[in-house]
């Protein structure tokens, strides 16, 4: 088989043990491989990349690297088509199951440079680190921020958000505090205010650097 589908499969067995399910049934039917996927996994057992014990699925030391490495190439392509060329769901999910089969380690070390180093995909699922994301430094300037990097005054358009503040988040969605909305910047001290729409909301420290954005040209 392809290493395309034996790359399809490896994301897929990742994504189930996201979601804590090891069974077979669970990642055949998110596989959507039809008949391939008994073949498919029995050549990935053959390979070594995983094991298989009592119609369970477990990666591996090398299947788990392999893994890895396919999950951070997709989860990074779905954030440059989605943010930066703002390509619909469907769009970026299929350009990224291609891109990811491309992109040399060095282009995907600076495509994550140049995002900003996201934490999680357009479905908010966490992105593996990589060699620049431990070694960040400011020298580019990516085109995703944190809230608190970009300059009082600034628009920007929320691209995610992350989940740690889950009870806190439900109370600010109701003002219009969610990705794809348009959020200015008025103010960082003596706490950070910012305008959605004709909202204006106060905001503390914690939750704006949870927030990331993309800057709007000034108009």
């Amino acid at each position: 088989m392809s290493d395309t589908h034996i790359d399809h499969i490896l994301r897929t067995i990742w994504t189930a043990r996201e979601d804590s399910h090891f069974d077979i049934p669970y990642i055949r039917e998110l596989a959507n491989e039809g008949e391939l996927f008994d073949q498919l996994l029995a050549e990935i057992e053959n390979k070594g990349m995983i094991v298989i014990r009592e119609n369970e699925v477990h990666f591996t030391p090398q299947g788990e690297y392999l893994a890895e490495k396919i999950i951070r190439r997709h989860r990074l392509s779905e954030r440059l088509f989605a943010d930066v060329f703002d390509a619909a769901p469907t769009t970026y999910e299929q350009l990224a199951c291609s891109f990811e089969h491309i992109i040399s380690p060095e282009v995907t070390e600076s495509v994550c440079t140049f995002l900003g180093h996201p934490k999680v995909c357009p479905h908010n699922r966490p992105i593996p680190s990589g060699k620049c994301c431990l070694a960040y430094t400011n020298e580019i300037e990516p085109v995703v921020q944190k809230l608190t990097q970009i300059p009082v005054g600034e628009n920007a358009r929320i691209v995610y958000m992350l989940p740690s503040y889950q009870k806190r988040w439900k109370q600010l969605h109701q003002y219009g505090l969610y990705p794809g909305n348009e959020i200015k910047l008025i103010q960082k001290k003596p706490s950070y205010v910012v305008q959605i729409g004709e909202t204006t909301l106060a905001l503390d420290t914690e939750i704006c650097q949870e927030i990331y954005v993309k800057r709007l040209p000034k108009q």
